[in-house]
């Protein structure tokens, strides 16, 4: 259970940080600020049930990640929505494109790793599952399983070097 101190003293530690990165991938500082008001509202909403395994900061980065892009998708909907159904202007179709050939860069990388780095980092960052919990279905041990996280971390940071302000919170 996450004390109301920790909490505070995890919100003053991470919220520029924060914001900061939510500000870079969202490109609007108000949103920005939104988004990351949401994911520490969130946190403290799920205290009890919530398990953080892993750095913080990943965990959180991730968090504002999947609400922008969850709130980037409300904001397809209502725009199609004020511009008529069926129709999609110019800005989303771009955007939409951007994002699938991010996936695509993104699935394609992850095909190159070794298997058991794939094995590994999928049950983690796709499945959510705890180290010990993989080293357990993989029969491996918890020193296998982090040196593996490692090495599938290294190759997609190198594959995707230059798409890492928009992944950061996702795999790193």
């Amino acid at each position: 259970m996450l004390e109301l101190q920790t909490f505070e003293a995890l919100f003053k530690e991470n919220h520029a940080h924060c914001l900061a990165f939510a500000t870079h991938y969202t490109g609007d500082a108000h949103v920005a600020e939104e988004i990351v008001q949401q994911v520490f509202l969130r946190l403290w909403e799920k205290r009890d049930t919530i398990t953080i395994t892993g750095p913080v900061k990943a965990y959180l980065f991730s968090a504002i990640r999947n609400t922008a892009i969850s709130q980037w998708r409300k904001d397809i909907v209502r725009s199609e929505k004020e511009n008529g159904y069926g129709k999609v202007t110019e800005t989303t179709v771009g955007a939409g494109e951007e994002v699938k050939e991010l996936e695509r860069l993104y699935r394609q990388a992850l095909e190159r790793l070794p298997e058991r780095c794939r094995e590994v980092f999928i049950l983690s960052r796709q499945q959510h599952m705890k180290y010990a919990e993989i080293a357990e279905a993989m029969n491996i041990s918890v020193k296998t399983v982090e040196n593996q996280m490692g090495k599938a971390l290294k190759i997609l940071h190198q594959e995707l070097k230059e798409y890492l302000p928009l992944l950061t919170g996702f795999l790193f």
